[in-house]
């Protein structure tokens, strides 16, 4: 388990995955300045690992959606995107997360590895629908809970 504080990650792309209101899993890149939820700073570990894990699945579908990378650059956002997850990337100055890939069709957690389960938990974003949106503030996030300092 590795807990990191918003101190130690700001500057650097740190991937997050979550889950909405109709299951959809999304992948978050922080980009180095996007807002990180406590509960995935609680085990930046374990969200490697479901990430990993969602990487080893083959192709479920096509992403409708996924921007185009020089060619020596491994997309993750269409490998995600390709494997049923939406991806939403903000960037070094924060800001909210604007949607990066999205699926043709898109996958439920309780399709994914166990792995995902575990980092999904205290991710769970009720009130969103990952198919609905381009972008996703903070704020959003929260689910009208105060902006935690």
């Amino acid at each position: 388990m590795s807990a990191k504080s918003p101190e130690e990650i700001w500057g650097t792309e740190y991937d997050w995955i979550g889950v909405d209101a109709d299951g959809h899993v999304a992948l978050f890149s922080t980009a180095g300045g996007g807002y990180a939820p406590r509960e995935f700073l609680r085990d930046t570990d374990a969200h490697d690992e479901a990430i990993s894990a969602i990487l080893s699945l083959p192709a479920s579908t096509t992403a409708r959606l996924a921007p185009e990378l020089a060619p020596q650059l491994e997309n993750t956002w269409k490998l995600v995107a390709e494997r049923g997850l939406f991806a939403f990337d903000a960037d070094l100055y924060g800001g909210p997360y604007r949607v990066a890939a999205a699926p043709e069709l898109p996958v439920r957690a309780a399709e994914l590895p166990e792995a995902v389960a575990k980092a999904l938990r205290g991710l769970e974003f009720r009130h969103l629908r990952f198919a609905d949106l381009s972008v996703i503030s903070e704020a959003d996030l929260l689910g009208g809970r105060p902006v935690q300092g």
